[in-house]
């Protein structure tokens, strides 16, 4: 796998950045997941020495920040994600407010967030994860915290807080995020010396807060110095209780008493928000106990980051190797996985869940099967036999003595298609070029080709503008062809009757790099890269004549491709190529140049 290669360079590369004298110090799968990121957000393409320089400010803040444990997220960059994996709800995000304004002639607040741009001595923050900006609706919950005297100026100057929860709203051409009641926000000594006071009784000492009052009011305020974080280890879902122990100093002095905060269901995931050392504090705190507290609906949490921090996972959490197939074990989660589609399955509804599908990959070691649920199954429909897809966050179990691995959004599981990422063919140091005549075997490749003969696929089930029959209609949420009934129109993937049709171009190529002549059919979107049009204009073109013409763009043109051999499931018949992602070979090559 050309992915593969490109990481174990970049492992070793990034190993001598931070002057480590062992790769392996570096985790395969955060350092997977972080250039998959990283290739995400430059559709564009991306010279090597911005990758190292983003990876290693990357690293800086996992290995400083214990994000390795807590699975933080620093950027908005996964709701920008060009292969639809946003983050699931589950998702804790570390985000600075940008601006706070309320909609003209409405009670409505917006905060506009990014990502949390702060970066370790020495470091620039990345150029473009950090600054990706969203608008979000502010909860009502919030309100009287903007309106308050005692708040003025708290969400000024890049206020950093964590949210989880979040959501974009599905109807509107500028996504925005939907209000979440789920908040922590981050106190500094210096900057909130007066709220610390008033609120919590806390007067800074030698830079730490120290009980010395009581509050200037009483508002079930409870400030302590956390202990221990405790996550129950199960999927975020209404039952789901994460715990955070503090130690409550009382007044005076004396021995410190233990007690619990709950944060229960859909607001389990902001204990990740809290590490041994923070200062906790809370407003409107839920009393459920004598020793025990719950983040409730009117609760206001903040905490006051520790300033002398060392993780002591260290030692073991940074020396993670890559995990192949043949290692996985039953009842192992969070698992990171770079494979090869074998087959995608039929959509299987079950359980109230309308949407069930079953994805066989392999990785050289063994082939196993997934189980991927909710709106990740949906996506995992418009893979492609042959491709190579990094599987983030999934979990395996045990089924009648095979193992099996199981994802959804809900625990926070993701697939980015690899083969299909735009950046890589037009960034010449990320990948090799490798001649026509020697690709062998299913895996993907990348060549430098010339287009010799542009071929309609005409078999398929098509518009009846599409004279020259190089186009089908697919299911818009899935881009599966489909077929027609009695009934209607049938998604061959979803197995149910649909809708919303689209059209999507069905074309196969023939390909000329000097060592081989191939022939290979091109995924829809690429077809619309090479031929620089959509679909929907070239359905508008009056007669087959112009539509023929404009088949022939692509002839005598030089493109870089990714280029996935594949066999198809139970065929006996010889290797097929598929074009997955291209690019003009003259857009080639100047980021290097000018890097």
């Amino acid at each position: 796998m050309g992915f593969e290669q490109t990481l174990n360079e970049l492992q070793a590369e990034l190993a001598t950045c931070i002057q480590s004298d062992n790769k392996e110090s570096i985790p395969w799968s955060w350092l997977a997941t972080t250039v998959s990121m990283i290739l995400s957000d430059h559709s564009s393409g991306v010279s090597r020495p911005v990758v190292l320089a983003e990876l290693e400010y990357a690293w800086h803040r996992y290995s400083s920040s214990e994000e390795q444990d807590s699975a933080v997220q620093r950027t908005l960059g996964g709701f920008f994600h060009r292969n639809n994996t946003a983050p699931g709800l589950a998702a804790l995000f570390e985000l600075r407010i940008a601006a706070l304004e309320q909609l003209a002639h409405t009670s409505i607040w917006m905060w506009r967030l990014s990502g949390s741009d702060s970066a370790p001595k020495g470091m620039k923050p990345p150029r473009h994860s950090s600054t990706k900006q969203m608008s979000a609706f502010v909860h009502q919950r919030f309100y009287p915290m903007i309106e308050s005297a005692e708040f003025e100026g708290f969400f000024s100057d890049k206020r950093v807080l964590y949210l989880t929860g979040l959501r974009g709203t599905a109807s509107e051409e500028v996504l925005k995020l939907l209000p979440t009641t789920a908040a922590v926000f981050v106190l500094e000594v210096e900057r909130d010396a007066r709220l610390l006071g008033e609120f919590f009784g806390a007067e800074v000492v030698d830079g730490q807060p120290v009980l010395t009052k009581d509050p200037a009011f009483d508002a079930g305020q409870v400030w302590g110095v956390v202990d221990t974080v405790i996550q129950s280890g199960e999927e975020p879902t209404l039952s789901h209780c994460a715990m955070v122990e503090i130690n409550v100093h009382p007044l005076g002095g004396g021995q410190p008493r233990l007690m619990a905060v709950e944060f229960r269901g859909a607001d389990a995931s902001l204990a990740n928000a809290f590490h041994r050392g923070d200062y906790l504090g809370l407003v409107c705190a839920v009393t459920e106990n004598s020793d025990t507290l719950s983040y409730g609906p009117q609760t206001l949490a903040f905490v006051l980051p520790s300033t002398a921090k060392v993780p002591e996972a260290l030692a073991t959490g940074l020396r993670s190797p890559r995990v192949w197939l043949s290692q996985v074990l039953p009842d192992t989660s969070q698992l990171t996985l770079l494979v090869r589609v074998v087959a995608v399955s039929a959509n299987m509804p079950a359980d109230g869940e309308p949407f069930r599908r079953a994805l066989r990959v392999c990785d050289g070691t063994a082939t196993r099967d997934a189980t991927v649920w909710g709106t990740l199954a949906l996506r995992v429909a418009g893979l492609r036999a042959g491709q190579t897809v990094l599987m983030r966050k999934f979990n395996a179990h045990e089924e009648q003595g095979t193992v099996m691995l199981n994802g959804s959004l809900d625990i926070g599981s993701g697939i980015d298609n690899v083969s299909s990422f735009p950046s890589v063919p037009h960034s010449a140091a990320l990948r090799p070029i490798e001649t026509l005549d020697g690709i062998r075997g299913p895996a993907s490749s990348y060549a430098r080709v010339s287009v010799t003969r542009v071929e309609p696929l005409q078999n398929e089930l098509r518009d009846a503008r599409d004279f020259a029959a190089a186009t089908k209609l697919v299911h818009a949420l899935c881009g599966r062809r489909v077929t027609r009934n009695a009934d209607g129109f049938v998604c061959e993937k979803c197995a149910q009757p649909v809708a919303d049709t689209k059209s999507a171009f069905a074309l196969a190529v023939d390909l000329d790099d000097g060592t081989a002549v191939v022939h290979a059919r091109v995924a829809a979107h690429v077809a619309a890269t090479m031929l620089a049009t959509t679909p929907e204009h070239f359905l508008k073109l009056p007669s087959k004549a112009q539509q023929l013409a404009a088949l022939k763009k692509p002839l005598g043109q030089a493109f870089v491709v990714c280029l996935t051999a594949f066999t198809l499931p139970d065929s006996t018949k010889d290797t097929l190529l598929r074009i997955d992602a291209v690019c003009s070979a003259a857009d080639v090559g100047s980021l290097e140049e000018t890097s």
